[in-house]
């Protein structure tokens, strides 16, 4: 099976060679499969009538048939382009090589007068979230995936129908996969409800019969399924929350090691749709353009002009390492007075 591959990215996407892990992906594409062939074999092309003469044709139905196989190509290819894409694209994790996340008893940035203003969630006794399993320090709406034995950015949860966490840089993918799936079911729940009626109606060999009428009712169940996550992961995308920042807010733990701040994310509506979909509105329900951003630096709706970006942390700690030697410096010569003006020996 699959090990180890880099993303278009650069992130390395978790080793996958457990196989019983793979039972649920191939489950889902086999149900997918198997309503597609059976919505193009016993559906399209029976209304194609392409073992009836010329004359006794039935024009409309042709057409109607030929339409509504060029529409389920159209969407399966797309369900089938956002599976792959959030399946493949890693998720992102914490920024390796980067001191800032190294977490160590004497960290680096005690000697900064402030953490920098980019972290917003803390413990409850305030001092900063860290993964004891990866030894790092957590960005913003960071949480460890025992599954994928990693932090994932912006987690919002494992998800074993793709056999990858959901974060940052691949929930675009997976929202999309959602919609693409209900727009499909939904499609070939109203217009195969004709075959269903024709082999009720008309004798029909037995076999015939129970795939029409299976995958008719498959398709109804899985859209009722796919609707209810399909809002609910609407619902979470407007209001800049993901699926573990829901739960801490509404149903949180008395052990949790923070408390989530409701709203915190919240930018409005369409700045939302950017967060998560991307900057071009005009392809955001396409797998194309995701979400500028590190995964680490959030926006918030209580940020301040002065604010630090991450960009700008190691400079800080560089001015302060520097100024900390220089202090040292001068009290090992004796020296004291201000800045800019002339030594005096203390």
């Amino acid at each position: 099976m699959l090990s180890s591959a880099m993303t278009s990215g650069g992130e390395e996407v978790p080793s996958r060679t457990d196989l019983w892990k793979w039972v649920p992906v191939l489950y889902m594409w086999g149900t997918i499969l198997f309503l597609y062939f059976t919505y193009v074999f016993q559906h399209c092309i029976p209304r194609l009538q392409l073992d009836v003469a010329p004359d006794l044709v039935n024009g409309h139905i042709r057409t109607s048939g030929q339409m509504e196989m060029l529409v389920v190509n159209g969407i399966t290819a797309m369900l089938f382009i956002c599976y792959a894409r959030g399946m493949c694209t890693s998720p992102g994790t914490i920024p390796a090589g980067d001191r800032n996340w190294d977490y160590q008893a004497e960290d680096l940035l005690s000697y900064l007068p402030s953490l920098p203003s980019f972290i917003k969630e803390k413990k409850r006794s305030g001092e900063r979230r860290y993964c004891k399993w990866c030894s790092k320090y957590k960005p913003d709406r960071t949480h460890h995936c025992r599954t994928c034995k990693r932090c994932i950015l912006k987690m919002d949860h494992h998800c074993p129908w793709m056999y990858n966490c959901v974060g940052f840089f691949n929930y675009k993918y997976f929202y999309l996969l959602l919609l693409y799936s209900l727009i499909n079911l939904l499609f070939i729940i109203i217009t195969m409800a004709e075959t269903v009626q024709r082999v009720i109606e008309i004798p029909t060999p037995f076999l015939t019969r129970c795939i029409i009428f299976f995958a008719e009712t498959l398709a109804v169940v899985l859209a009722f399924i796919v609707s209810l996550g399909f809002a609910y992961h609407t619902y979470l995308l407007t209001n800049a929350m993901s699926n573990i920042e829901f739960w801490e807010q509404n149903d949180p733990k008395p052990d949790a090691e923070s408390k989530a701040t409701p709203g915190l994310y919240d930018l409005g509506l369409y700045n939302n749709l950017k967060a998560s979909l991307g900057n071009q509105p005009l392809l955001w329900l396409l797998p194309v353009n995701p979400p500028r951003g590190d995964g680490v630096h959030f926006p918030t709706y209580d940020d301040k002009p002065g604010d630090r970006p991450y960009e700008d942390l190691e400079v800080t700690k560089t001015v302060v390492r520097k100024e900390g030697k220089w202090k040292q410096e001068r009290q090992e010569r004796g020296l004291c007075g201000p800045v800019g003006k002339e030594d005096e020996v203390c």
